[in-house]
């Protein structure tokens, strides 16, 4: 049995080659990233919340306020005091807040904490379970078990660049389908290891022309 190496980055903090298994997790960073998107947005939403109830609604009743002295000490020729209010009120903003921009607020309010319950939610499908592979057999979430004979074509396009691969399989009973490899999404160093077994495999010859190439 073979042990290869491998830096652990996954909520499993180890990742699994024995007797040719390999296991890929969710993706550690992945999923961080979206816990913290959806704290960001439930933020944002409370306090855009406090500024279309609270803060915005105080700010216009005080410069209502001082608008309405403004307009009484300048009937009474007391200039230097309606300046002081001018002043004032240019330190609050000037204008009052509209009522579309009360509206705007309470709108963000009510649909940035759920956009963000909603990205996490969709992240967490994305990344559910894990990706296993078992000798010669592929096993990803939404699939059935593939093995590699079953595979007709990789599409590595993206590979190189983003870390994503489709592979096309036809398990001869009438299921068919197109499979995802992403190193993001799942831990980086098994679902590499993955890829490379899975495309070694099929397809042996251009995998051989490559290692020439490069020598």
């Amino acid at each position: 049995m073979t042990e290869i190496p491998s830096e652990p980055t996954s909520q499993t903090e180890e990742v699994a080659f024995d007797d040719g298994v390999i296991v890929a997790g969710p993706g550690r960073y992945y999923r961080n990233t979206r816990y913290i998107m959806l704290l960001v947005l439930v933020g944002m939403g409370i306090w855009f919340g406090y500024d279309g109830f609270v803060g915005w609604p105080n700010l216009n009743k005080q410069i209502a306020a001082l608008q309405a002295e403004q307009a009484q000490v300048q009937r009474q020729g007391n200039t230097k005091r309606a300046n002081e209010i001018s002043q004032e009120i240019n330190r609050l903003g000037g204008a009052p807040k509209s009522d579309w921009d009360l509206g705007l607020q309470k709108l963000l309010c009510f649909l940035l904490p759920p956009l963000g319950v909603g990205l996490l939610i969709r992240a967490l499908y994305n990344s559910r379970g894990e990706y296993r592979l078992e000798g010669t057999t592929l096993h990803v979430p939404g699939h059935p078990p593939v093995p590699f004979d079953n595979i007709s074509e990789i599409d590595r396009r993206l590979w190189d660049k983003k870390g994503i691969a489709y592979a096309s399989y036809d398990l001869g009973d009438g299921r068919k389908g197109t499979l995802r490899l992403d190193d993001f999404v799942y831990d980086r160093p098994p679902t590499d290891a993955i890829f490379e077994r899975m495309e070694k495999y099929v397809n042996p010859v251009s995998d051989d022309m490559e290692e020439k190439e490069s020598e």
